[in-house]
């Protein structure tokens, strides 16, 4: 299986509806992330010149709302290791 490739265990329970059920470990939800985010930006996060970092991070919506968590997403492009991937030594 490709390191791109995260399976995600889905529990499916049919009666007069279907619920489809599935429990997302942090560092699968992390890595899933980020390969959404480089996926939407066209490029690739397993290139040797991208360095990705993901976090969870809070913020408080308005004066009185409550903490809420998101994650946050960093992709590197090292410019100077990009051109040398196709150069031969």
């Amino acid at each position: 299986m490709s390191d791109n490739m995260i399976m995600i265990r889905i529990n499916s329970d049919r009666q007069n509806r279907t619920v489809h059920k599935s429990n997302i470990d942090e560092p699968d939800l992390l890595k899933m992330a980020v390969i959404l985010v480089a996926k939407q930006i066209g490029i690739d996060h397993d290139a040797s010149h991208i360095s990705a970092r993901a976090y969870f991070s809070s913020y408080q919506e308005g004066s009185l709302g409550g903490s809420r968590q998101r994650i946050v997403v960093e992709l590197i492009e090292d410019h100077e290791m990009a051109g040398l991937e196709g150069a031969e030594p």
